[in-house]
């Protein structure tokens, strides 16, 4: 099986709207031709969070009509971008009580969607009540190959605003719980819009581009250095017996390459 990994859409009130010089709406409408085009056969396409800029209803209006278009289904997840009830407007499906958190089941894989939002804070966390969800999820499928798949990055990563600002803040709560079971296989999370790749206590974790601004890595300075430069791009993540192979495709241009001889 294979699936897609997009994240920090940002979208905007409007189509038309500009964040850093780009369009977020129509580079995401990009990858989702590109996705239908070269990966039809995925078995689904998931977005971990900040599908908005702004919290605004009609982004989360748009981003239906989008998703609406398409063949493959789309799993969404909430950023500290993000505002749950404005989001739940259009995507019910996606509502666990008061969270957005769910659960989807691919053969002998669980696929665990986790929400890290504090809204009005760039930092994310699991509540007593989340985390109390993930531990029954976690006891429940314990002889099954999990996936956790989150927005705030649960691991240092060298971005010091990231790092610090914008962190993960029940990180320790959540590597305690992980290693009471030895069934989560990998975790992906987005947050850092640019690719990034670790293993922390056995377990690997990996992030993938936004689709449309990018964080350049200076950890030697106190902020962020955002990018427009940058290719957007999404992850295929491929899963073959017992390996798991994730492809970074930057794709305004990538199925343009030109054969190369000798």
């Amino acid at each position: 099986m294979k699936f897609i990994h997009l994240s920090d859409t940002h979208l905007l009130g409007a189509p038309s709207e500009k964040l850093y010089g780009l369009k977020p709406a129509k580079r995401l409408k990009k990858a989702f031709k590109n996705i239908q085009a070269h990966h039809a056969n995925a078995d689904f396409i998931a977005i971990t969070g900040d599908l908005s800029n702004n919290a605004e209803s009609q982004a989360y209006a748009q981003l239906k009509k989008y998703i609406d278009g398409l063949d493959i289904p789309v799993f969404l997840l909430v950023g500290n971008h993000d505002h749950r009830k404005r989001l739940w407007k259009y995507f019910p499906e996606f509502r666990d009580g008061d969270f957005v958190q769910y659960v989807r089941e691919f053969d002998d894989r669980v696929f665990l969607f986790l929400d890290t939002l504090v809204e009005g804070e760039e930092y994310g966390e699991l509540c007593d009540t989340r985390m109390a969800w993930l531990e029954k999820q976690l006891k429940q499928y314990a002889d099954r190959k999990v996936y956790l798949l989150m927005h705030h990055h649960p691991i240092h990563s060298g971005l010091q605003r990231m790092d610090t600002v914008g962190n993960f803040r029940s990180a320790k709560a959540f590597w305690k719980l992980l290693s009471r079971y030895d069934s989560v296989q990998h975790i992906f999370f987005g947050h850092v819009h640019r690719p990034m790749q670790a293993i922390h206590r056995s377990i690997s974790l990996s992030s993938t581009r936004s689709t449309t601004f990018q964080v350049a890595y200076r950890p030697d300075e106190q902020t962020e250095h955002l990018t427009n430069t940058v290719q957007p791009a999404y992850s295929v993540v491929n899963f073959d017996g017992e390996n798991t192979v994730i492809h970074l495709c930057e794709y305004l241009g990538e199925y343009g390459v030109s054969r190369v001889e000798g």
